[in-house]
């Protein structure tokens, strides 16, 4: 039987596309797999960071209630299926399974463990928590990677109807496309070619009316989509890095701002020792006071870690707000700290209104206004204003004072976690990280602008002017 030239070359150009398109596939699967083993392997040690630093903290002071609390809200991470912290002893003092606590652990005997009916693999994952050469304890969490076989499989399957669907359109148009038009596949099959080799700007740049104009059309424009998707995945992936260096200064930030009081109290406790064998009572009670509120900072430190770790995961209705509601409603609850300062406080009529999380923007309100209040000036010269408008699409509200300003060159720090430019205030530094982070997840932004000490500080932020429910 004859076999027709035209379904000869129609066979040709199939296979070669889908080689082409295998080897393309095979390729971005691959890169994908090992891309989001990576991502989630940084991920399970920013985890373990994180988690070590404050299990470090809990067993230095033997109160795990918080850090039990902690360990639970792990498991809304789903490829998180226990976690436990072991003491010096060896026995669980804390963990995500209520019945574990209080025993000896035999949990390390086998590194990893599979599922035999869905191959799913549980690793447990380890850190020891030390105290200089000191060893406290080990936090440990077990890690399914259910999840990741979750993404290859659903990438996989992608990928094989991507396959699928090109090689059927490109069987159809090599049947329609005849002998005459080989030349012009040439075009289209030179520029897959150097693309699958990793010539991501090789384009077919064919026109036309025909199907051969459509196919190389359509290739520019799947070539296009793959850049682009490329150059997607390596922000998201710059992105997660970023992540994991803030939850690295996080961690390091943490651990030594709270390390001070515990630091504090230690040394008192020396000096009431020595107090008590001399028996100077007048030195006790002073010891005493400077023990209180040492322990009065931990505490307002972990409350102010405790809310600014909810930002984003408590979530409550957006609503419309207006602003000139919001910051009167909230400047009412600091009456007694504008009357003390003699502060002047105007709030404009009528500013816009925005789609918010209303609870959320009273937080921001309440610590902008707090902050304005605390560094304005004494007496009657104090003056704090609050102002809103619209420009390009965005609600842009300031609040601003006249008070002691900041340097343009601590202006860029001012919204760190625990930064404070003076010590002699009162505050845990946290106030307006918070207010970042909520503006954030609000998909707005915030800054500062003063010009320098003695001028007055501007505290700004913006949001979009229709907000999408966050």
């Amino acid at each position: 039987m004859r076999f027709p030239f035209k379904y000869r070359i129609a066979l040709i150009i199939f296979i070669l596309e889908a080689v082409m398109m295998t080897a393309v596939l095979w390729a971005t699967l691959d890169h994908l797999e090992n891309a989001t083993r990576e991502q989630f392997a940084s991920s399970e040690r920013a985890i373990l960071e994180v988690v070590s630093g404050i299990s470090h903290i809990a067993i230095q002071t033997g109160v795990y209630t918080e850090l039990q609390l902690y360990l639970e809200n792990l498991l809304e991470d789903s490829r998180i299926e226990q976690v436990m912290l072991v003491d010096s002893r060896g026995i669980v003092v804390a963990a995500t399974r209520p019945e574990s606590i209080g025993k000896f652990p035999a949990i390390f005997s086998e590194a990893a463990t599979i599922d035999q009916d869905t191959q799913v693999q549980r690793i447990w994952r380890s850190t020891e928590i030390r105290n200089g050469k000191q060893r406290l304890g080990v936090l440990a969490i077990q890690i399914s990677d259910a999840e990741i076989l979750k993404t290859q499989a659903e990438a996989r399957n992608l990928g094989i109807g991507i396959a699928v669907t090109g090689m059927i359109i490109i069987a159809v148009v090599g049947l329609v496309a005849g002998v005459l038009l080989t030349r012009r596949l040439a075009h289209v099959t030179d520029a897959a070619h150097k693309f699958a080799h990793g010539d991501a700007d090789a384009r077919a740049g064919l026109r036309g009316q025909d199907e051969i104009g459509d196919l190389g059309q359509t290739f520019d424009l799947m070539a296009d989509n793959l850049q682009a998707s490329a150059i997607e995945a390596r922000q998201l992936i710059d992105q997660l890095s970023d992540k994991n260096e803030e939850l690295e200064r996080f961690a390091y930030t943490v651990s030594h701002d709270l390390k001070t009081p515990l630091v504090t109290i230690k040394g008192y406790l020396g000096m009431v020792q020595k107090d008590l064998l001399e028996d100077r009572r007048e030195l006790i009670e002073r010891d005493f006071e400077f023990i209180v509120s040492a322990t009065d900072t931990m505490a307002q430190l972990l409350e102010d870690l405790l809310e600014l770790s909810r930002v984003g995961q408590v979530v409550n209705e957006s609503e419309e707000v207006g602003l000139t509601d919001l910051f009167r409603q909230t400047s009412r609850l600091m009456d007694i700290q504008v009357a003390a300062n003699s502060t002047q406080l105007s709030i404009q009529e009528l500013m816009p209104l925005v789609f918010v999380d209303r609870q959320r923007m009273t937080e921001v309100a309440q610590n902008l206004l707090e902050n304005a209040l605390k560094f304005s000036r004494s007496g009657s010269s104090s003056e704090v204003s609050v102002s809103a408008h619209e420009e390009q699409g965005r609600v842009i509200c300031c609040v601003k004072d006249n008070g002691i300003g900041i340097e343009p060159k601590f202006q860029d720090q001012i919204f760190g976690l625990f930064n404070r430019l003076d010590q002699s205030y009162e505050g845990t530094g946290i106030g307006l990280t918070l207010v970042k982070r909520i503006i954030e997840v609000h998909q707005g932004n915030v800054w500062v602008e003063s010009d320098g000490i003695d001028k007055g500080t501007r505290f700004c932020f913006s949001l979009p002017s229709t907000q999408v429910a966050v």
